[in-house]
């Protein structure tokens, strides 16, 4: 897709759109991922994680965001996949199972991520010091209005 908008002369919001598609490439699938990604992690200046990682064990699972240097992992959650009891269940499962090997999980829904990107960037970042992380979470443009 990048390759067909560069060979385009005339494209409206092409700087946008090419930063979609480069953070597309790099694993965010969906709004709810992209939002973590450009709110949350960027905007505080959060360790770059691995996107979309696959977890083999058990079965076969992607992680939404691993930080792998920290033993961490985000699962960002809509109600696309997480509204029902059932599948709740199925998260709470695997979050149970990755934490017995040593890696800790936290999630995150909408109103962390668009509702209070500032304060989550704070907590995640304290989180991240935890596991290891020697940095410190940055003041966005917006942090001063929340």
């Amino acid at each position: 897709m990048q390759q067909a908008l560069a060979g385009r002369s005339r494209i409206p919001r092409r700087r946008f759109l090419d930063g979609v598609l480069n953070d597309i490439g790099s694993g965010t699938c969906s709004v709810l991922e992209h939002g973590y990604l450009t709110r949350v992690e960027r905007a505080h200046g959060l360790p770059p994680a691995h996107r979309q990682v696959l977890d083999a064990s058990p079965g076969t699972v992607y992680r939404d965001v691993v930080y792998p240097a920290f033993d961490r992992s985000v699962e960002l959650d809509g109600l696309m996949f997480h509204a029902t009891a059932r599948a709740r269940d199925r998260d709470l499962d695997r979050d149970l199972e990755v934490a017995v090997g040593g890696r800790m999980t936290v999630r995150l829904g909408w109103g962390q991520v668009f509702g209070r990107p500032c304060r989550t960037a704070l907590h995640v970042g304290r989180w991240l010091q935890a596991g290891g992380w020697d940095g410190v979470p940055t003041r966005c443009p917006a942090c001063a209005n929340r």
